[in-house]
Protein backbone atom coordinates (compact mmCIF):
# COMPACT_ATOMS: atom_id res chain seq x y z
CA UNK A 1 0.00 0.00 0.00
CA UNK A 2 2.83 2.41 0.88
CA UNK A 3 4.58 1.72 -2.45
CA UNK A 4 1.34 2.41 -4.29
CA UNK A 5 0.88 5.65 -2.38
CA UNK A 6 4.46 6.70 -3.17
CA UNK A 7 3.99 5.85 -6.85
CA UNK A 8 0.81 7.97 -6.99
CA UNK A 9 2.57 10.84 -5.23
CA UNK A 10 5.50 10.71 -7.68
CA UNK A 11 3.11 10.54 -10.66
CA UNK A 12 1.07 13.52 -9.47
CA UNK A 13 4.23 15.53 -8.80
CA UNK A 14 5.61 14.65 -12.24
CA UNK A 15 2.38 15.68 -13.97
CA UNK A 16 2.34 18.94 -11.99
CA UNK A 17 5.94 19.71 -12.97
CA UNK A 18 5.19 18.93 -16.64
CA UNK A 19 2.07 21.12 -16.56
CA UNK A 20 4.11 23.87 -14.88
CA UNK A 21 6.66 23.76 -17.73
CA UNK A 22 3.98 23.65 -20.48
CA UNK A 23 2.05 26.60 -19.05
CA UNK A 24 5.24 28.59 -18.60
CA UNK A 25 6.34 27.96 -22.21
CA UNK A 26 2.86 28.84 -23.47
CA UNK A 27 2.86 32.12 -21.52
CA UNK A 28 6.30 33.06 -22.88
CA UNK A 29 5.23 32.21 -26.44
CA UNK A 30 2.11 34.37 -26.18
CA UNK A 31 4.11 37.25 -24.74
CA UNK A 32 6.64 37.07 -27.59
CA UNK A 33 3.86 36.86 -30.16
CA UNK A 34 2.10 39.87 -28.66
CA UNK A 35 5.30 41.88 -28.57
CA UNK A 36 5.98 41.05 -32.22
CA UNK A 37 2.47 42.01 -33.26
CA UNK A 38 2.71 45.34 -31.46
CA UNK A 39 5.63 46.25 -33.70
CA UNK A 40 3.60 45.83 -36.91
CA UNK A 41 2.70 49.33 -38.14
CA UNK A 42 2.60 48.97 -41.94
CA UNK A 43 -0.90 50.47 -41.96
CA UNK A 44 0.41 53.70 -40.45
CA UNK A 45 3.27 53.81 -43.03
CA UNK A 46 0.93 53.26 -45.99
CA UNK A 47 -1.46 55.94 -44.78
CA UNK A 48 1.50 58.32 -44.60
CA UNK A 49 2.66 57.37 -48.14
CA UNK A 50 -0.83 57.87 -49.63
CA UNK A 51 -1.22 61.20 -47.83
CA UNK A 52 2.14 62.37 -49.12
CA UNK A 53 1.15 61.46 -52.69
CA UNK A 54 -2.15 63.29 -52.28
CA UNK A 55 -0.34 66.34 -50.92
CA UNK A 56 2.15 66.26 -53.83
CA UNK A 57 -0.77 66.21 -56.28
CA UNK A 58 -2.38 69.25 -54.69
CA UNK A 59 0.92 71.15 -54.59
CA UNK A 60 1.61 70.39 -58.26
CA UNK A 61 -1.86 71.59 -59.23
CA UNK A 62 -1.34 74.79 -57.22
CA UNK A 63 2.11 75.37 -58.80
CA UNK A 64 0.65 75.04 -62.29
CA UNK A 65 -1.98 77.67 -61.42
CA UNK A 66 0.64 80.05 -60.03
CA UNK A 67 2.87 79.50 -63.07
CA UNK A 68 -0.05 80.44 -65.33
CA UNK A 69 -0.40 83.66 -63.31
CA UNK A 70 3.30 84.34 -63.58
CA UNK A 71 3.86 83.80 -59.90
CA UNK A 72 5.80 80.55 -60.14
CA UNK A 73 8.94 79.55 -62.02
CA UNK A 74 8.89 76.51 -64.26
CA UNK A 75 11.66 74.89 -62.21
CA UNK A 76 9.39 74.79 -59.16
CA UNK A 77 6.67 73.11 -61.24
CA UNK A 78 9.21 70.56 -62.45
CA UNK A 79 10.30 69.87 -58.88
CA UNK A 80 6.71 69.38 -57.77
CA UNK A 81 6.11 67.05 -60.70
CA UNK A 82 9.15 64.91 -59.85
CA UNK A 83 8.04 64.66 -56.19
CA UNK A 84 4.61 63.46 -57.35
CA UNK A 85 6.17 60.82 -59.62
CA UNK A 86 8.36 59.55 -56.77
CA UNK A 87 5.32 59.22 -54.50
CA UNK A 88 3.36 57.37 -57.22
CA UNK A 89 6.34 55.07 -57.89
CA UNK A 90 6.51 54.28 -54.17
CA UNK A 91 2.86 53.23 -54.17
CA UNK A 92 3.27 51.04 -57.26
CA UNK A 93 6.18 48.89 -56.06
CA UNK A 94 6.76 46.01 -53.63
CA UNK A 95 4.59 45.70 -50.51
CA UNK A 96 2.95 49.05 -51.25
CA UNK A 97 1.59 47.73 -54.55
CA UNK A 98 0.17 44.65 -52.81
CA UNK A 99 -1.38 46.86 -50.13
CA UNK A 100 -3.02 49.12 -52.75
CA UNK A 101 -4.27 46.04 -54.60
CA UNK A 102 -5.84 44.77 -51.37
CA UNK A 103 -7.61 48.12 -51.04
CA UNK A 104 -8.80 47.89 -54.67
CA UNK A 105 -7.01 51.09 -55.85
CA UNK A 106 -4.03 49.62 -57.69
CA UNK A 107 -5.62 49.87 -61.15
CA UNK A 108 -7.26 53.31 -60.73
CA UNK A 109 -3.99 54.82 -59.44
CA UNK A 110 -2.03 53.14 -62.25
CA UNK A 111 -4.39 54.69 -64.81
CA UNK A 112 -4.13 58.08 -63.11
CA UNK A 113 -0.33 57.83 -63.13
CA UNK A 114 -0.32 57.00 -66.86
CA UNK A 115 -2.62 59.94 -67.56
CA UNK A 116 -0.28 62.28 -65.66
CA UNK A 117 2.79 61.00 -67.51
CA UNK A 118 0.97 61.42 -70.84
CA UNK A 119 0.62 65.14 -70.00
CA UNK A 120 4.25 65.49 -68.92
CA UNK A 121 5.17 67.95 -71.70
CA UNK A 122 2.23 70.18 -70.89
CA UNK A 123 3.00 70.04 -67.17
CA UNK A 124 6.67 70.87 -67.71
CA UNK A 125 5.77 73.70 -70.15
CA UNK A 126 7.26 72.09 -73.22
CA UNK A 127 4.04 71.93 -75.26
CA UNK A 128 1.53 74.51 -76.50
CA UNK A 129 -0.54 76.43 -74.01
CA UNK A 130 2.07 76.20 -71.28
CA UNK A 131 1.26 79.72 -70.07
CA UNK A 132 -2.15 78.69 -68.76
CA UNK A 133 -2.92 75.46 -66.88
CA UNK A 134 -4.81 73.30 -69.37
CA UNK A 135 -8.18 72.10 -68.20
CA UNK A 136 -7.21 68.51 -69.04
CA UNK A 137 -4.18 68.62 -66.64
CA UNK A 138 -6.32 70.06 -63.86
CA UNK A 139 -8.94 67.35 -64.46
CA UNK A 140 -6.36 64.53 -64.43
CA UNK A 141 -4.73 65.84 -61.25
CA UNK A 142 -8.14 66.29 -59.66
CA UNK A 143 -9.08 62.70 -60.47
CA UNK A 144 -5.71 61.50 -59.05
CA UNK A 145 -6.26 63.55 -55.90
CA UNK A 146 -9.76 62.10 -55.43
CA UNK A 147 -8.55 58.53 -55.95
CA UNK A 148 -5.72 59.10 -53.47
CA UNK A 149 -8.20 60.56 -50.95
CA UNK A 150 -10.49 57.55 -51.26
CA UNK A 151 -7.48 55.26 -50.94
CA UNK A 152 -6.40 57.14 -47.80
CA UNK A 153 -9.90 56.76 -46.34
CA UNK A 154 -9.97 53.04 -47.15
CA UNK A 155 -6.48 52.66 -45.71
CA UNK A 156 -7.56 54.41 -42.51
CA UNK A 157 -10.64 52.20 -42.20
CA UNK A 158 -8.60 49.07 -42.89
CA UNK A 159 -5.97 50.26 -40.44
CA UNK A 160 -8.53 50.77 -37.70
CA UNK A 161 -10.09 47.39 -38.46
CA UNK A 162 -6.68 45.74 -38.20
CA UNK A 163 -5.86 47.76 -35.11
CA UNK A 164 -9.12 46.70 -33.47
CA UNK A 165 -8.51 43.06 -34.39
CA UNK A 166 -4.94 43.33 -33.17
CA UNK A 167 -6.08 44.87 -29.88
CA UNK A 168 -8.60 42.07 -29.51
CA UNK A 169 -5.85 39.51 -30.10
CA UNK A 170 -3.57 41.31 -27.68
CA UNK A 171 -6.29 41.42 -25.02
CA UNK A 172 -6.94 37.74 -25.60
CA UNK A 173 -3.21 37.02 -25.37
CA UNK A 174 -2.89 39.09 -22.18
CA UNK A 175 -5.87 37.26 -20.68
CA UNK A 176 -4.28 33.94 -21.63
CA UNK A 177 -0.99 35.05 -20.09
CA UNK A 178 -2.79 36.13 -16.89
CA UNK A 179 -4.57 32.78 -16.71
CA UNK A 180 -1.25 31.03 -17.38
CA UNK A 181 0.45 33.01 -14.62
CA UNK A 182 -2.37 32.13 -12.22
CA UNK A 183 -2.01 28.49 -13.26
CA UNK A 184 1.76 28.74 -12.73
CA UNK A 185 1.17 30.21 -9.27
CA UNK A 186 -1.34 27.48 -8.46
CA UNK A 187 1.03 24.78 -9.67
CA UNK A 188 3.86 26.45 -7.77
CA UNK A 189 1.78 26.46 -4.59
CA UNK A 190 0.82 22.84 -5.20
CA UNK A 191 4.44 21.81 -5.77
CA UNK A 192 5.56 23.83 -2.74
CA UNK A 193 2.91 22.24 -0.53
CA UNK A 194 3.80 18.81 -1.91
CA UNK A 195 7.48 19.39 -1.21
CA UNK A 196 6.76 20.75 2.27
CA UNK A 197 4.54 17.79 3.03
CA UNK A 198 7.22 15.44 1.76
CA UNK A 199 9.82 17.18 3.91
CA UNK A 200 7.48 17.12 6.91
CA UNK A 201 6.78 13.43 6.35
CA UNK A 202 10.49 12.78 6.03
CA UNK A 203 11.10 14.69 9.27
CA UNK A 204 8.34 12.72 11.01
CA UNK A 205 9.82 9.49 9.76
CA UNK A 206 13.25 10.61 10.95
CA UNK A 207 11.86 11.47 14.38
CA UNK A 208 9.93 8.22 14.51
CA UNK A 209 13.06 6.28 13.59
CA UNK A 210 15.08 8.19 16.18
CA UNK A 211 12.37 7.55 18.76
CA UNK A 212 12.31 3.86 17.89
CA UNK A 213 16.09 3.71 18.17
CA UNK A 214 15.90 5.51 21.51
CA UNK A 215 13.21 3.14 22.75
CA UNK A 216 15.27 0.18 21.57
CA UNK A 217 18.31 1.55 23.38
CA UNK A 218 16.24 2.14 26.53
CA UNK A 219 14.86 -1.38 26.28
CA UNK A 220 18.35 -2.88 25.95
CA UNK A 221 19.57 -0.76 28.85
CA UNK A 222 16.58 -1.74 30.98
CA UNK A 223 17.13 -5.41 30.19
CA UNK A 224 20.77 -5.02 31.20
CA UNK A 225 19.66 -3.22 34.36
CA UNK A 226 17.21 -5.96 35.28
CA UNK A 227 19.65 -8.73 34.45
CA UNK A 228 22.42 -7.24 36.56
CA UNK A 229 21.29 -4.60 39.04
CA UNK A 230 18.08 -6.38 40.04
CA UNK A 231 19.36 -9.94 39.91
CA UNK A 232 22.52 -9.27 41.92
CA UNK A 233 20.79 -8.23 45.19
CA UNK A 234 18.21 -10.97 44.71
CA UNK A 235 21.03 -13.49 44.36
CA UNK A 236 22.69 -12.21 47.53
CA UNK A 237 19.39 -12.34 49.44
CA UNK A 238 18.65 -15.84 48.14
CA UNK A 239 22.16 -17.06 49.04
CA UNK A 240 21.91 -15.69 52.57
CA UNK A 241 18.47 -17.22 53.11
CA UNK A 242 19.63 -20.62 51.78
CA UNK A 243 22.61 -20.55 54.13
CA UNK A 244 20.36 -19.72 57.08
CA UNK A 245 17.95 -22.42 56.02
CA UNK A 246 20.63 -25.08 55.76
CA UNK A 247 22.89 -24.10 58.66
CA UNK A 248 20.65 -21.99 60.88
CA UNK A 249 21.11 -24.20 63.92
CA UNK A 250 24.90 -24.25 63.65
CA UNK A 251 25.43 -20.54 62.97
CA UNK A 252 26.27 -18.10 65.74
CA UNK A 253 24.05 -15.16 66.61
CA UNK A 254 26.64 -12.74 65.16
CA UNK A 255 26.78 -14.73 61.90
CA UNK A 256 23.01 -14.75 61.61
CA UNK A 257 22.84 -11.01 62.25
CA UNK A 258 25.56 -10.36 59.63
CA UNK A 259 23.70 -12.35 57.00
CA UNK A 260 20.44 -10.66 57.93
CA UNK A 261 22.12 -7.27 57.66
CA UNK A 262 23.48 -8.13 54.21
CA UNK A 263 20.07 -9.34 53.07
CA UNK A 264 18.41 -6.20 54.45
CA UNK A 265 21.00 -3.96 52.75
CA UNK A 266 20.44 -5.69 49.40
CA UNK A 267 16.67 -5.45 49.85
CA UNK A 268 16.95 -1.72 50.60
CA UNK A 269 19.11 -1.23 47.49
CA UNK A 270 16.61 -3.14 45.41
CA UNK A 271 13.79 -1.00 46.81
CA UNK A 272 15.72 2.15 45.88
CA UNK A 273 16.16 0.85 42.33
CA UNK A 274 12.42 0.19 42.09
CA UNK A 275 11.59 3.62 43.52
CA UNK A 276 13.97 5.32 41.09
CA UNK A 277 12.46 3.47 38.15
CA UNK A 278 8.95 4.43 39.30
CA UNK A 279 10.03 8.06 39.67
CA UNK A 280 11.24 8.04 36.08
CA UNK A 281 7.94 6.61 34.90
CA UNK A 282 5.89 9.17 36.89
CA UNK A 283 8.05 12.02 35.63
CA UNK A 284 7.67 10.86 32.03
CA UNK A 285 3.89 10.72 32.44
CA UNK A 286 3.66 14.15 34.09
CA UNK A 287 2.74 12.68 37.44
CA UNK A 288 4.99 15.03 39.45
CA UNK A 289 3.64 18.48 40.36
CA UNK A 290 5.79 21.40 41.53
CA UNK A 291 4.58 23.01 44.77
CA UNK A 292 6.62 26.16 45.35
CA UNK A 293 7.10 27.70 48.78
CA UNK A 294 9.66 29.78 50.65
CA UNK A 295 12.52 27.47 51.65
CA UNK A 296 15.34 28.09 54.10
CA UNK A 297 18.45 27.38 52.01
CA UNK A 298 20.71 26.53 54.97
CA UNK A 299 18.20 24.10 56.46
CA UNK A 300 17.56 22.51 53.06
CA UNK A 301 21.27 21.81 52.51
CA UNK A 302 21.71 20.55 56.06
CA UNK A 303 18.86 18.06 55.59
CA UNK A 304 20.44 16.76 52.39
CA UNK A 305 23.84 16.43 54.11
CA UNK A 306 22.45 14.70 57.22
CA UNK A 307 20.42 12.26 55.16
CA UNK A 308 23.51 11.18 53.21
CA UNK A 309 25.61 10.92 56.40
CA UNK A 310 22.93 8.67 57.81
CA UNK A 311 23.64 6.24 54.96
CA UNK A 312 27.43 6.74 54.84
CA UNK A 313 28.46 8.04 58.28
CA UNK A 314 32.11 7.36 57.59
CA UNK A 315 32.28 9.89 54.73
CA UNK A 316 33.31 13.54 55.03
CA UNK A 317 30.84 16.04 53.50
CA UNK A 318 31.55 19.77 53.75
CA UNK A 319 28.90 22.46 53.50
CA UNK A 320 29.59 25.98 52.17
CA UNK A 321 27.18 28.92 51.75
CA UNK A 322 28.46 32.11 50.06
CA UNK A 323 27.82 35.48 51.67
CA UNK A 324 25.69 36.80 48.80
CA UNK A 325 23.20 33.92 49.02
CA UNK A 326 19.80 35.06 50.36
CA UNK A 327 18.35 33.15 53.32
CA UNK A 328 15.30 31.94 51.39
CA UNK A 329 14.43 30.72 47.89
CA UNK A 330 10.95 30.08 46.53
CA UNK A 331 10.88 26.58 45.07
CA UNK A 332 9.69 23.02 45.78
CA UNK A 333 11.92 21.81 48.65
CA UNK A 334 11.11 18.12 48.19
CA UNK A 335 12.14 18.10 44.54
CA UNK A 336 15.28 20.16 45.25
CA UNK A 337 16.25 17.75 48.04
CA UNK A 338 15.68 14.82 45.69
CA UNK A 339 17.99 16.32 43.05
CA UNK A 340 20.71 17.34 45.51
CA UNK A 341 20.40 14.05 47.41
CA UNK A 342 20.91 12.12 44.18
CA UNK A 343 23.91 14.25 43.19
CA UNK A 344 25.43 13.87 46.66
CA UNK A 345 24.81 10.11 46.69
CA UNK A 346 26.57 9.78 43.31
CA UNK A 347 29.50 11.89 44.50
CA UNK A 348 29.97 9.65 47.52
CA UNK A 349 29.46 6.48 45.50
CA UNK A 350 31.94 7.32 42.73
CA UNK A 351 34.76 8.83 44.81
CA UNK A 352 37.27 7.16 47.15
CA UNK A 353 36.36 6.85 50.83
CA UNK A 354 39.30 9.05 51.76
CA UNK A 355 38.14 11.98 49.64
CA UNK A 356 35.89 14.76 50.92
CA UNK A 357 32.72 15.63 49.02
CA UNK A 358 31.68 19.29 48.88
CA UNK A 359 28.14 20.71 48.95
CA UNK A 360 28.04 24.47 48.28
CA UNK A 361 25.71 27.26 47.17
CA UNK A 362 26.27 30.71 45.67
CA UNK A 363 24.18 33.45 43.99
CA UNK A 364 24.80 34.68 40.46
CA UNK A 365 22.71 36.65 37.91
CA UNK A 366 19.38 36.29 39.78
CA UNK A 367 19.96 32.58 40.21
CA UNK A 368 20.91 30.31 43.10
CA UNK A 369 23.58 27.77 42.16
CA UNK A 370 23.78 24.55 44.22
CA UNK A 371 26.99 22.59 43.50
CA UNK A 372 28.17 19.11 44.46
CA UNK A 373 31.91 18.48 43.97
CA UNK A 374 33.89 15.25 44.24
CA UNK A 375 37.35 13.96 43.36
CA UNK A 376 36.21 10.66 42.02
CA UNK A 377 36.39 8.63 38.84
CA UNK A 378 35.00 11.39 36.60
CA UNK A 379 33.28 10.98 33.21
CA UNK A 380 35.12 10.40 29.91
CA UNK A 381 34.89 13.34 27.49
CA UNK A 382 33.39 11.28 24.64
CA UNK A 383 30.54 10.05 26.90
CA UNK A 384 29.50 13.32 28.52
CA UNK A 385 26.85 14.24 25.94
CA UNK A 386 24.91 11.08 26.87
CA UNK A 387 25.17 11.46 30.63
CA UNK A 388 21.54 12.55 31.17
CA UNK A 389 20.14 9.78 28.96
CA UNK A 390 18.01 7.25 30.77
CA UNK A 391 19.79 4.02 31.80
CA UNK A 392 23.14 5.36 30.57
CA UNK A 393 26.19 4.60 32.70
CA UNK A 394 29.71 5.76 31.94
CA UNK A 395 32.38 3.15 31.33
CA UNK A 396 34.23 4.43 34.40
CA UNK A 397 31.21 3.37 36.53
CA UNK A 398 31.65 -0.32 35.71
CA UNK A 399 31.69 -2.40 38.88
CA UNK A 400 29.72 0.18 40.90
CA UNK A 401 26.06 -0.54 41.52
CA UNK A 402 23.62 1.87 39.86
CA UNK A 403 20.60 2.02 37.59
CA UNK A 404 21.62 4.87 35.27
CA UNK A 405 18.33 6.66 35.99
CA UNK A 406 19.16 9.11 38.78
CA UNK A 407 20.90 11.75 36.68
CA UNK A 408 18.19 11.56 34.01
CA UNK A 409 15.52 12.15 36.68
CA UNK A 410 17.55 14.97 38.25
CA UNK A 411 17.95 16.67 34.87
CA UNK A 412 14.20 16.48 34.21
CA UNK A 413 13.34 17.70 37.71
CA UNK A 414 15.66 20.68 37.25
CA UNK A 415 13.65 21.63 34.18
CA UNK A 416 10.37 21.19 36.08
CA UNK A 417 11.70 23.58 38.73
CA UNK A 418 12.42 26.22 36.06
CA UNK A 419 16.19 25.74 36.19
CA UNK A 420 18.81 23.52 34.66
CA UNK A 421 21.44 20.97 35.66
CA UNK A 422 24.98 21.27 34.32
CA UNK A 423 28.29 19.61 35.07
CA UNK A 424 32.04 19.74 34.56
CA UNK A 425 34.04 16.55 34.70
CA UNK A 426 37.40 15.04 33.80
CA UNK A 427 38.05 11.34 33.80
CA UNK A 428 40.04 10.35 36.90
CA UNK A 429 39.95 13.85 38.42
CA UNK A 430 36.37 14.22 39.59
CA UNK A 431 33.16 16.08 38.74
CA UNK A 432 31.12 19.12 39.74
CA UNK A 433 27.37 19.08 39.23
CA UNK A 434 25.49 22.40 39.54
CA UNK A 435 21.74 22.86 39.94
CA UNK A 436 20.81 26.42 38.83
CA UNK A 437 17.42 27.69 40.06
CA UNK A 438 15.81 31.09 39.43
CA UNK A 439 15.85 33.46 42.41
CA UNK A 440 12.35 34.93 42.11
Amino acid sequence: MKRRHDAIAYAVSGIAILAFAVVLVFALWRLLETESEMRRNEGDNMLWAISQAQTATLLLDASLARRASGLEENTEVERRYNVLLSRLNLLSQGPQARYMADLGFAEPLAEDARAVRNLEDVILGKGSGAEEPPTEVHSVLGELERDLGRAANESMVAHWDRTGARLDRQREAILQVIVSILAILALGVFLSVTMLRALAQKERMRRTLAREQEVAEIYRSFVALVSHQFRTPLAVIDSSMQRLQRQGDSLSREDIQERARRARTEAQGLARLVDTTLDAIRLEGGGIAVEAQDCDIAQLLERVRERQLGVTPERSITLSIADEVPPYIRTDPLLVEQVLGNLLSNAVKYSPDSETVGLSVRAEDHRILFSVTDRGIGIPQDEQDRLFSRFFRATTAAGTRGAGIGLSISHQLAGELGGDLRFESRSGLGSTFTLALPNL
